[in-house]
């Protein structure tokens, strides 16, 4: 009876993951977007006072995958941030909507400064702190103000709106991936100051943003440059007889150009390089923030923000003349909870010792996206995205929560900084533990996912 126990179970496996390659071959992809944009008489968390002016809309763009087995979404948000609490409410409302389970679900923000921070809708998720800090530094919460509680209201129906029409449009597609540099887009804003050696006894002081003679390609007081992650990832998504259904590009970079010199609401450069994105290729183009936690645009201002969408766009449309298809294989999930040790002072702030951040990973075949909480600095996707076992690793911040905010490796706090100060609410152990973490997830999927690919490679499925 061993003997025929261990066949039937070899047999199971080797249906189940026949099976599995077969809804690989059935991959359904709809993409779709609902506007976002709050009333101007929201106030800006930069200057408490209104916005006063929209100069562009924001939007939440929505992705849906489905197998036949198994269905996942991804919701992007034109907002500073994805808060815990919104994370969990459209999680709920979406999850309703689409007949799937939370873990399913992958929230995410573009970070532009130029809109709200997401709203609270439970206190709970970071001990004594509701509302992040940064959002309140210069007004009280907008919970009760009429138009910022209407905008909560819109933000839940928007996302659900726009996770339905995308289930709604799902039809048989594929995917392909493409890759370019955007060097001369990006700055890095943390330089490695030399510890020593600079003979000056009073160097002549750094000159920042905002002065007349500042240029970002020009090192200051015998510094080095930091890590860049110069890739832009174009992800197609294209249906039969290779209509365009979705363009995902993945770049970490700071959706600051417009903010802070024009108060009013904007979704950055991000947000014009979706529609001349989608403008040379066809498709709902969705923007991915990576770990930009020290990565800056280049440039400032409109004339930037327009000379950034046009760049991307020529660029993604090179991209994707050279992009490769990638092999089908079963959608698959996974989630893990890391337990972040605070700083001293954010220990005052939250009354706790530690905040609880989820890192999430959506699989399927040689793709994983890899969803962190807060403001990961570029160190951290890059070591994230050379350790896994998937070739190609898409690695996003701002994805389900605030975590500790900004976070590096260890040394970052030693380089001082604003990131490294107020703004980081971790220690310098807290980059290790979400790489250690997501590591432990990717390598997961990875074994889980090892018959489908084994079966996929001996088994042709009619």
């Amino acid at each position: 009876m061993t003997g025929w126990r261990s066949r039937l179970r070899t047999l199971a496996l080797f249906v189940s993951a026949a099976i599995a390659a077969g809804a690989a071959e059935t991959l359904r992809a709809g993409a779709a977007r609902a506007d976002i944009t709050p009333e101007p008489e929201v106030l800006n968390w930069v200057t408490g006072k209104p916005y006063g002016a929209i100069l562009d809309p924001l939007f939440v763009h929505a992705l849906v995958l489905e197998d036949g087995v198994k269905r996942v979404a991804l919701l992007r948000w034109d907002l500073v941030d994805v808060s815990e609490s919104a994370r969990d409410e459209v999680r709920r409302a979406v999850g309703t909507a689409l007949a799937m389970p939370a873990e399913n679900i992958l929230v995410h923000a573009s970070h532009t400064h130029s809109a709200p921070w997401a709203p609270v809708y439970r206190g709970g998720h970071r001990s004594l702190e509701r509302d992040t800090w940064w959002a309140i530094r210069h007004m009280p919460p907008q919970n009760k103000f009429p138009p910022y509680v209407r905008w909560m209201a819109r933000l839940i129906t928007a996302s659900v709106e726009a996770a339905r029409r995308a289930a709604e449009s799902a039809q048989p597609a594929g995917l392909a991936i493409g890759r370019i540099a955007i060097s001369e887009f990006l700055h890095h804003r943390r330089p490695r100051a030399p510890a020593w050696g600079v003979a000056e006894v009073r160097p002549a002081p750094v000159i920042s943003h905002g002065h007349a003679d500042w240029n970002p390609e020009v090192l200051q007081g015998g510094a080095t440059f930091g890590p860049v992650d110069r890739t832009l990832t174009i992800l197609l998504v294209r249906g039969a007889g290779d209509r365009a259904l979705a363009t995902l590009f993945h770049a970490a970079c700071h959706a600051v150009s417009i903010y802070p010199s024009n108060p009013a609401i904007s979704a950055d450069w991000p947000g014009a390089a979706a529609p001349a994105i989608t403008a040379a290729l066809g498709g709902e183009s969705i923007f991915l923030q990576g770990a930009c936690g020290d990565i800056n645009p280049w440039r400032r201002g409109e004339a930037a923000v327009a000379v950034m969408a046009e760049g991307f766009a020529a660029k993604a449309a090179i991209a994707a003349r050279h992009a490769v298809k990638l092999t089908g294989a079963p959608l698959e999930t996974g989630r893990t909870t890391v337990d972040l040790p605070l700083t001293p002072a954010a220990k005052l702030r939250l009354g706790a010792d530690t905040v609880t951040a989820e890192i999430q990973v959506i699989v399927c075949g040689p793709l994983a996206i890899v969803g962190l909480p807060g403001e990961p600095m570029t160190e951290i996707g890059l070591t994230i995205r050379e350790r896994s076992p998937f070739p190609q690793t898409l690695v996003l911040g701002y994805t389900n929560g605030n975590g500790v905010h900004y976070v590096g490796l260890p040394g970052e706090k030693a380089r001082g900084g604003y990131e490294a100060g107020v703004a980081g609410a971790g220690t310098d152990g807290c980059g290790p533990l979400i790489i250690e973490a997501a590591g432990r997830v990717l390598r997961d999927l990875f074994e889980r996912t090892e018959p489908a690919r084994a079966t996929a490679r001996r088994v042709t499925v009619p």
